[in-house]
């Protein structure tokens, strides 16, 4: 998606992205699934686009109209107001249908924004997420456009995120292993680009073993594991620590889709071990980073004014 900045443009006749909240959770009502195109099109006539508004383009080369329904799209799904049980293919939840009945006149950016289960995709580190931590509604009145654009990639960067640890909670452990794998080869660990996995009786819940360096004089123990819970807690990592124990090991990284609790955190310090614990959040920044999992959709070059040219220097 790439109209978090000119979803604020004030020439555009097209409503904001949560503008389209209400007609896309009324066009799914019906309990049908739904697929993509065909559910913005519908979108479109209940929120009364007009022929102009659906020709409206971005810079980009994206139709306005579809890149805001694209926007609330994604919210709702982050909400668990919709789901999409197949590929491009998208239904109401029951969360959806309470949030619609109790909500007759419009529903705002702030509403959903403030459901627990949109800020839950994204866990915000050192604290319990409330609708504190959802990034704030940009008013243009107050706003420069340094700070639009920064708001904006900001928006981008929680969705892209919040997709992310989606796909990564609904992966299969196999391909959640194939992920941390890939992620570590590209930071620069193993030889060859290679973590040799470890299974058997005696893996203690280890996934696999990748040298530090490219002489392999180091070696980093891996647990790359999707559990059920929000919260991990102090038990788990100790059972990850007694798995490092028992192979020697001086080195180790658990990686999770949920968060640690600060007991598990505190556990982690005060072994002897160098243990390290990627949660969710902290996975897809290192994904993004890295660009493992994710592609440059666009690029965007800003341009100043060249003082010293017209200074003559």
């Amino acid at each position: 998606m790439t109209d978090a900045a000119s979803a604020y443009t004030p020439v555009s006749t097209i409503p904001r992205w949560s503008g389209f909240i209400r007609p896309l959770l009324e066009v799914l009502s019906d309990g049908q699934m739904w697929r993509k195109r065909d559910m913005e099109r519908a979108i479109a006539d209940r929120a009364g686009l007009t022929e102009e508004q659906l020709e409206e383009v971005l810079d980009s080369g994206q139709l306005r109209a579809w890149n805001r329904i694209g926007w609330a799209t994604s919210a709702l799904r982050r909400a668990k107001l919709i789901e999409a049980p197949a590929r491009a293919q998208f239904r109401i939840t029951q969360a959806g249908r309470d949030l619609l009945a109790q909500h007759p006149g419009e529903i705002s950016e702030h509403v959903i924004k403030s459901l627990p289960a949109y800020n839950d995709y994204v866990p915000v580190k050192g604290k319990t997420t409330s609708s504190d931590d959802a990034p704030p509604i940009v008013d243009l009145d107050e706003t420069d456009p340094d700070e639009l654009i920064s708001s904006g990639i900001r928006l981008i960067d929680d969705d892209t995120k919040s997709s992310l640890l989606a796909r990564l909670k609904e992966s299969d452990p196999y391909d959640f292993e194939r992920v941390v794998r890939e992620l570590l080869v590209k930071m620069g660990y193993g030889r060859d680009g290679k973590m040799t996995p470890l299974k058997g009786s005696g893996d203690g819940g280890l996934d696999g073993v990748i040298d530090r360096d490219e002489l392999g004089l180091s070696k980093i123990y891996v647990q790359a594991k999707r559990y059920a819970e929000a919260t991990i807690g102090r038990p788990k990592v100790q059972e990850f620590v007694g798995a490092l124990a028992t192979r020697g090991a001086n080195v180790g990284v658990f990686f999770t889709t949920s968060r640690f609790s600060a007991e598990a955190v505190d556990a982690a310090q005060r072994v002897p071990q160098e243990i390290a614990l990627v949660d969710g959040l902290r996975l897809t920044e290192l994904m993004i980073r890295h660009r493992v999992g994710v592609q440059i959709a666009r690029q965007i070059e800003i341009v100043k004014v060249d003082e010293d040219f017209f200074a003559g220097e």
